[in-house]
């Protein structure tokens, strides 16, 4: 008979009891015997039930009881043991047959041993779930994919929800969205390209690219994958591992633009410097030409041009503030009198439809740094808030402590962990545009009209809160508004708070008597109006176009010179070391170091000199003479 040569086991069974002890064997073929090591004569009358242990499911088992007696075919797999305990599986096709010849009915299974498969399956189950285990541990997301039109997943780590917001079963299979939606649109191309080029090859690839996750945020990813090939060698698989890499894009990003900063303050430090050698005649010429043009029409001419060299002083100032950031003394500044002060000079000056609210936290500590700098910080925010709203809005400033822990993420390149005072400043205007938030501190980046402003404003308070050790960040978004964080350093320190000024009447310039001034700078223009400044005041001037010049008049003249007043930089013998030779010759001689560009090196090198009184240009004739006034006096700077 065939059924006694095939590799299947056969089991031919009564039909009842359905119940206990179950249905009597009545024939098995010789594979059952070499399968299960029991011989005929042992399991003949016996129920196949004996094969059962403790391991064997029970719900297959009364699925087949149900089967069977409801006469269907039933098809299971079962665990049943040999002779010798060992476990082995079978995969079961069972149905009724009847005899007619005998008018009996008999239940056939045939069973095929499926230990094997069974084993390998488990062992696949076990390394995917060591897999699973292991990337839900990675922070990124692993895959599979076919290389279809949509790079359809066939796997997806855990670590998906937590990159793409989506969980790792809404990929598979593309059941809620495809991979190739999640990616950036502006993206997708250049992806797919990249992937062609790498498959064409049946290379690897690395992919730089943006995906919008579920929640809309756009994330950046590394994408690191390979071309491999499925069992038929016709479908081409990828496999690779995305990691979230937007916080690295970010850090990158501003490491460059701090980077392209820090060339474009060293250029502006060297064009302030001319530019304010350019101005500080045109700024005196106009003091000393008012006195002198008398007809309307020539006091009006000079009032423009009076105008716009302090426009243009202004402008510098600002590049100066934006090249340097802060120099002078640091003091513990009092939040309450900073923003009170900003409020009663933005109330007054900004347009009544744009509402003014400030709030300070309590406990909010005293902030380091230079008063002078730390309002012209806000007010170059708050100019910038005014004109992000044309028609009217509110602007929030509030200050309250804050904490940079050494274990968080670093919020900007530039921060550092420690105690800060947090200024928020947040307005109601028409935000930034995703494609311009890269370049808002970017100097003389506007997008304002021209003449309505330099693009001198962002780049000015990043710089100088930067130089206080601080930092700003900002967030935006188009249509609803803007908030500049600035985070100050913290101190402990008593805050100062400004008396309140005497009102008082102006004082005139005070004039010399003779005072002999020698005036040291390379500039003819600056050299020239500088001497007529101060004999029109009635001091006698000495000029000298140079360091060397300076030291041959000194010592053909010594004891003669009651101030002498130098350039600090000049060619040849620069100002520090013409002012260190002047005072070997003259120890008392009193001086004041003046410079298009101090920096704080200058002014330390000048002070280590004995020099007290600095004067920057542009500077006015006023200021001129009350300086030299006070350095041959020793009255305060």
């Amino acid at each position: 008979m065939a059924i006694e040569r095939i590799s299947d086991i056969v089991i031919v069974t009564e039909t009842h009891p359905l119940g206990e002890p179950g249905p009597r064997i009545v024939y098995v073929n010789p594979a059952f015997e070499a399968t299960t090591g029991y011989s005929a004569a042992e399991v003949l009358g016996r129920s196949p039930r004996f094969l059962q242990g403790p391991k064997t499911p029970v719900d297959e088992l009364r699925r087949i009881e149900a089967a069977l007696g409801a006469r269907r075919h039933v098809r299971a797999e079962l665990l049943n043991y040999r002779k010798d305990g060992t476990p082995f599986w079978v995969e079961i096709e069972a149905s009724s047959v009847k005899v007619p010849q005998e008018g009996t009915e008999y239940f056939v299974f045939i069973e095929r041993d499926i230990t094997e498969r069974k084993r390998v399956e488990s062992a696949l189950r076990e390394h995917e779930q060591t897999m699973e285990a292991l990337f839900s541990n990675l922070p990124g997301m692993a895959y599979r994919c076919r290389d279809d039109n949509q790079w359809t997943k066939e796997f997806v780590s855990a670590g998906c929800a937590v990159l793409t917001g989506y969980d790792a079963g809404d990929l598979i299979g593309n059941r809620l969205t495809s991979f190739e939606e999640i990616i950036h649109p502006e993206d997708r191309k250049g992806v797919r390209d990249a992937v062609a080029a790498a498959t064409g090859q049946n290379g690897s690839f690395e992919l730089t690219y943006r995906i919008r996750a579920r929640s809309g945020a756009i994330k950046w990813v590394l994408d690191r994958g390979r071309v491999v090939h499925s069992p038929d060698s016709a479908t081409r698989i990828l496999e690779g591992f995305i990691l979230d890499i937007t916080e690295r894009k970010l850090l990158e990003s501003q490491v460059i633009q701090n980077q392209r900063l820090e060339s474009i303050g060293t250029l502006a430090g060297g064009i302030a410097h001319d530019l304010n050698n350019i101005l500080a005649p045109v700024m005196m010429a106009g003091d000393l030409l008012e006195e002198k043009v008398l007809d309307t029409e020539g006091r009006q001419l000079l009032g423009v041009v009076k105008d716009n060299a302090k426009r243009g002083a202004e402008l510098v100032r600002q590049i100066l503030l934006f090249a340097r950031g802060m120099e002078g003394p640091r003091v513990a500044v009092d939040p309450l009198s900073l923003l009170g002060e900003i409020r009663t000079f933005l109330e007054g000056t900004f347009p009544k439809s744009v509402r003014i609210d400030v709030a300070i936290a309590e406990g909010t500590p005293a902030i380091l740094g230079d008063p002078a700098q730390l309002h012209q910080l806000l007010l170059n925010l708050c100019v910038n808030a005014r004109d992000a709203m044309p028609s009217g809005g509110r602007l929030s400033i509030s200050a309250r402590a804050d904490t940079v822990s050494p274990n968080a993420p670093r919020p900007h390149p530039d921060a550092v962990p420690g105690f800060f005072v947090r200024l928020d400043l947040a307005d109601t205007g028409t935000g930034i545009p995703d494609i311009l938030k890269g370049q808002v501190f970017d100097p003389f980046f506007t997008t304002k009209a021209v003449g309505r402003g330099s693009g001198l404003g962002l780049s000015t308070a990043r710089s100088i809160a930067k130089a206080h050790a601080g930092f700003i960040t900002f967030v935006s978004r188009e249509g609803a508004g803007t908030t500049f964080s600035v985070f100050l350093p913290a101190t402990e320190a008593a805050a100062e708070r400004p008396a309140a000024a005497e009102a008082r009447a102006p004082e005139l310039a005070p004039r010399g008597h003779g005072e002999r001034i020698l005036v040291v700078d390379d500039e003819d223009s600056v050299r020239q109006i500088m001497t007529s400044s101060l004999e029109h005041f009635g001091f006698l001037v000495t000029k000298a176009k140079g360091g060397a010049e300076a030291l041959e008049i000194a010592r053909n003249s010594p004891g003669s010179f009651s101030l002498a007043i130098v350039d600090i930089q000049m060619p040849g013998l620069d100002g520090i070391q013409t002012i260190a030779a002047l005072r070997r010759l003259a120890p008392e001689l009193p001086v004041i170091a003046s410079s298009g560009y101090a920096s704080v090196e200058n002014r330390g090198d000048a002070a280590e000199n004995g020099v007290r009184y600095f004067l920057e240009k542009p500077f006015t004739v006023e200021k001129l003479v009350r300086m030299a006034h006070a350095a041959m006096t020793g009255a305060a700077a």
